[in-house]
């Protein structure tokens, strides 16, 4: 339960978001252009991407809601629970384990990320623009991670359920009226 006034047992991060416009719209365009604009990265992998770092950040909320995203664009979840229980990312096709490699240790310690960390992936096949999408996606993360558990929102199966729905449909902008 939070104590905020406005949010209660069944708030969302929407709730957060679009009761201050004005203060979140602009990280409202950030992530749709994260995690929706067209680039190298598919959608399922920019959801699977979300769900890692809110499950490497503990954040039940984004992970429960994210994984559920990633589900809907076709990913197995129990792909995320391995993902999150080995280092060694085994569970994942070759090209992509330089992503979540990276992605790990940009969220667990990023100020140990140091120029071959970057260049892993780089040698792995992959675009400084595909390295510039995960990075916006980690830190996007992490400060939605922060936001929800600041505020106290946990969520459940039910809200997770019907925010992935929104999520999948729509992306990261106000839902339609």
């Amino acid at each position: 339960m939070t104590i905020f006034a406005k949010l209660g047992a069944d708030s969302s991060i929407g709730d957060i978001l679009f009761s201050d416009p004005e203060r979140y719209a602009p990280i409202l365009a950030f992530a749709q252009d994260a995690m929706r604009s067209d680039g190298a990265l598919p959608h399922k992998t920019r959801e699977l991407l979300a769900a890692y770092v809110s499950g490497l950040n503990e954040c039940t909320f984004c992970q429960g809601v994210h994984t559920d995203v990633a589900k809907r664009f076709g990913v197995d979840p129990s792909l995320l629970a391995n993902l999150l229980l080995s280092d060694d990312h085994a569970s994942i096709e070759d090209e992509q384990k330089s992503i979540f490699a990276f992605a790990r240790k940009l969220t667990v310690s990023p100020s140990k990320v140091v120029e071959a960390d970057r260049q892993n992936v780089l040698d792995a096949g992959h675009s400084e623009d595909m390295l510039k999408d995960v990075i916006a996606i980690v830190c996007l993360f992490s400060f939605f991670n922060r936001l929800v558990d600041g505020h106290g929102i946990k969520g459940n199966a039910e809200i997770f359920n019907r925010d992935s729905e929104m999520l999948a449909a729509f992306g990261y902008v106000p839902p339609p009226q």
